[in-house]
């Protein structure tokens, strides 16, 4: 058998510390293996498991008898034998909700603003087959509903607003609480516009141009799947 030279031992030995070396070496701080996720921690708002039970149990024992007693009386006046289902919760697709935020987002930023605060809006849906003026089907009449719908700031208060196409691209139109049109923002556009401008001048708004509604977004969402019922959706 060969012995081996001592210029293959060094040589052996040079690729060992080589090797050794090169595991021991810190990792570049750009290096994707060296990157740690972030920290999210959770909000102040955040409550105790016990308080989430009392507050439903709150609810329950505050406002359900009552709402279960006049839907029922209802029921009685159109001499329909049931009982109404109140509706405890309204859910939406965890990807609905990601999708949702990312397209108001956008929006406001093609308008030029920035989302301030989202409000979720107790709403109640009427006791229709079908929406006035429209043609959306009501899935659960006279259930509660929430409507989600973003705000933004002129440095003063919180407007919610829609998006309309304006000469100069996409321009956020503010409602007041109740969204309905502010006082100067009617459907005739140079008066709207005319009157707007010298009433509310800091919104962030190009007023003097004329925006056309029929291209109009609304950024208020709704037709949340509400429990109950059905009770098994």
């Amino acid at each position: 058998m060969k012995r081996p030279t001592i210029l293959s031992i060094k040589i052996a030995l040079f690729f060992a510390l080589t090797a050794i070396i090169s595991c021991n070496e810190e990792q570049k701080p750009n290096d994707p293996k060296n990157e740690q996720p972030i920290l999210v921690k959770a909000p102040a708002q955040i409550i105790a498991i016990t308080e989430a039970q009392n507050l439903y149990e709150t609810y329950s024992k505050r406002r359900i008898p009552l709402i279960q007693h006049y839907e029922d009386s209802i029921n009685r006046i159109h001499k329909e034998d049931k009982e109404f289902d109140v509706g405890r919760f309204v859910y939406y697709d965890y990807k609905t909700i990601k999708q949702y935020l990312d397209f108001i987002e956008q929006e406001a930023a093609d308008a030029d603003v920035e989302i301030s605060t989202l409000r979720f809006y107790f709403s109640n849906y009427p006791d229709e087959v079908v929406f006035k003026d429209t043609e959306d089907s009501i899935k659960h009449p006279r259930q509660n509903s929430i409507m989600l719908s973003p705000t933004y700031n002129d440095g003063k208060r919180d407007y919610l607003f829609y998006i309309a196409q304006g000469a100069k691209g996409k321009q956020a139109v503010p409602l007041n609480n109740e969204f309905q049109d502010i006082k100067g923002f009617g459907t005739h556009m140079q008066e709207r516009n005319k009157v707007y401008a010298s009433i509310a001048p800091n919104l962030k708004s190009t007023a003097a141009a004329p925006l056309n509604l029929q291209e109009s977004q609304s950024l208020t969402l709704n037709r949340g799947s509400g429990v109950p019922p059905p009770k098994n959706q």
